[in-house]
């Protein structure tokens, strides 16, 4: 199970990186085994572009925080993205309620 500390340092970097990168948040999920992210990304930069500064700053800032992060990867090499179109109210909906079914 992850580490409160964890899951709270991952949310505060997550909204910063937005911040930091002009990302439209709008929502998320942190559990145990992944995460749900739900952004708006500006046309200038790649979706590849985006995961990529969001799994890599919030390894090497974390990792930086606390010492319970072991040397090596953080985050798998994979990850899942669609676009949001007329289903983007139940998209939130669907991150935000993602603790009641057990993500």
């Amino acid at each position: 199970m992850a580490d409160r500390f964890i899951k709270a340092e991952l949310s505060r970097i997550f909204k910063q990186i937005c911040r930091w990168k002009k990302l439209q948040f709008y929502a998320q999920h942190i559990g145990d085994e992944h995460i749900h992210l739900y952004v708006g990304i500006p046309p200038k930069y790649s979706i590849a572009y985006v995961v990529g500064v969001l799994k890599g700053k919030s390894s090497a800032w974390l990792k930086k925080k606390t010492k319970k992060i072991p040397q090596g990867s953080f985050w798998g090499r994979g990850y899942y993205v669609s676009t949001v179109g007329l289903d983007e109210i139940a998209i939130k909906r669907y991150v935000e309620n993602q603790q009641h079914h057990g993500g």
